[in-house]
C-alpha cells in the first residue's frame, strides 16, 4: 500500500472512533464480502478510508492493500495494474496470472472518497477481478451521499461491488469528545471538554462541523459559541453548512431523515445548520420556491423564522391583511394549505386543532 496515509492524525484515532462499524466493516473485507459506506458531507469519508487502511496493514500485514482516491488519480486502471505488478512481481497482468495470485492471497481495495459513479471503467475493473475469486478480493466503497440515494445507478456498473450498505451517523457526545481531544493534540487548540455538550448541540455531531466550530473558537474566541448567526458567518464553516444544505433541496424528506439531516421529529440535526438555512432562505426564497406568490412566500416567512413554534390564526390574518370586518378562518386555512403544498418536499406543517400550525 502506498505510504500517503496522513498517519499523525490517523494513529491518533481509537479504534473504534466510528463504533461498531469500523469491526463490521473489517469483518466483511476480510472475508470475502465487499461494503459500501456512506453519510452526509463531514462525516469523515477520508479519515475512515485511511484508518481501515491503516487497520489492516497493522493487523494483517499480509494482506495486500491497495487505497485509491478515484476522485485524484487520473488514470485509475493505470495504478491499479500497477500496484498489481509489485504484487504478482510481474508486468504481465491478465486473467490466469491474478487468478493464480488470489489463490493464496488476498487483495483489498479501499475506495476512498467516490462521490460519483461515473467511474464505470474503474468499477467495471474491479468487478472483473472479484469474479475471478471473491473470496480473497474484496472491495471498500467510501462513498457520499449519492451511494445511498442512487444506489441502482452503482449497481448497473458492477452488481457485486457495493452492498451491503452501511451508513455511517453523526457522533454522540463521547464521539464528539474524542474529536475535540484528537483536535487539541494535534492542532493545540485546547478545547475545553466542558463545551462537549454545547458543540454537540451545535454541531449535530457532525465530525467537519466539530471541527471547524473548534477552529472558529481558537480564532475567534469562546463567547462566539453564543453566536450562532455568527458562526456561520466564519468561512470554513460556512463552506461545510453549504455543503449539507445544498442537499436539503435535492432529496426527501424521508432520505434527510435516513441520513440524518433531519431528526425523525422533522427538526434539523444541527443548531448551525438551521441557522443556515434560516440565513440563505430569507436571501434566496424565490429561487427556492419561484411559484409562491409575495402573500405565501410571508406566511413560510413566518414559520421558518419560527420553526417548532405555533403559529395562530391571529398572525396569519395580520400577513393576509384581514380586518375585524372582513375576518375569514377558511381564508386563513385556505392561505396555509396553498403554501403547505408548495413546500412539502422540503417542510412539514402541522395542524394543532385549536391551536393553529406549527412547522415541524
Amino acid at each position: 500500500m502506498k505510504n500517503f496515509i496522513n498517519a499523525s492524525i490517523i494513529e491518533k484515532l481509537p479504534e473504534k472512533h466510528f463504533r461498531k462499524i469500523t469491526e463490521e466493516v473489517l469483518h466483511n473485507l476480510l472475508n470475502g464480502q465487499c461494503t459500501g459506506i456512506y453519510g452526509i458531507p463531514g462525516y469523515g469519508m477520508d479519515y475512515f478510508a485511511k484508518q481501515i487502511a491503516l487497520l489492516l496493514e497493522k493487523k494483517f500485514p499480509q494482506i495486500r492493500t491497495i487505497l485509491l482516491n478515484p476522485e485524484l488519480d487520473n488514470n485509475k486502471i493505470k495504478v491499479l495494474y500497477k500496484e498489481l505488478s509489485l504484487f504478482l512481481k510481474t508486468t504481465k497482468i491478465d486473467e490466469i496470472s491474478v487468478s493464480h495470485y488470489l489463490e493464496n492471497n488476498k487483495i483489498i481495495v479501499i475506495l476512498s472518497e467516490v462521490y460519483h459513479w461515473k467511474h464505470k471503467d474503474l468499477f467495471k475493473f474491479l468487478s472483473a477481478v472479484r469474479e475471478l475469486n471473491q473470496q480473497n478480493f474484496t472491495v471498500l466503497t467510501v462513498a457520499d451521499y449519492t451511494l445511498y440515494k442512487y444506489t441502482n445507478k452503482y449497481l448497473e456498473t458492477a452488481n457485486n461491488l457495493f452492498t451491503p450498505l452501511r451508513k455511517i451517523h453523526n457522533f454522540d457526545l463521547s464521539g464528539v469528545k474524542r474529536i475535540i481531544k484528537i483536535n487539541n493534540e494535534e492542532y493545540k487548540w485546547n478545547t475545553p471538554l466542558n463545551l462537549a455538550r454545547k458543540i454537540l448541540f451545535l454541531s449535530g455531531g457532525n465530525p467537519a462541523l466539530v471541527y471547524c466550530v473548534c477552529m472558529a473558537m481558537y480564532y475567534e474566541g469562546e463567547k462566539i459559541l453564543d453566536h450562532p448567526e455568527k458562526l456561520v458567518k466564519y468561512q470554513p464553516l460556512n463552506f461545510r453548512l453549504s455543503e449539507i444544505a445544498k442537499l436539503i433541496t435535492i432529496l426527501t424528506v424521508e432520505e434527510q431523515i435516513h441520513l440524518g439531516i433531519l431528526n425523525n421529529n422533522g427538526t434539523v440535526f444541527s443548531e448551525l445548520l438551521s441557522t443556515y438555512i434560516k440565513e440563505i432562505e430569507f436571501e434566496g426564497m424565490d429561487k427556492l420556491f419561484p411559484d409562491l406568490t409575495k402573500t405565501e412566500r410571508k406566511i413560510l416567512t413566518i414559520f421558518v423564522q419560527n420553526k417548532g413554534k405555533v403559529i395562530d390564526k391571529d398572525q396569519l390574518s395580520i400577513i393576509l391583511g384581514q380586518r375585524a370586518d372582513t375576518y375569514s378562518e377558511w381564508a386563513i386555512y385556505k392561505a396555509v394549505a396553498r403554501v403547505r403544498d408548495k413546500i412539502e418536499n422540503r417542510y412539514v406543517i402541522k395542524t394543532l386543532k385549536g391551536r393553529g400550525w406549527r412547522m415541524e
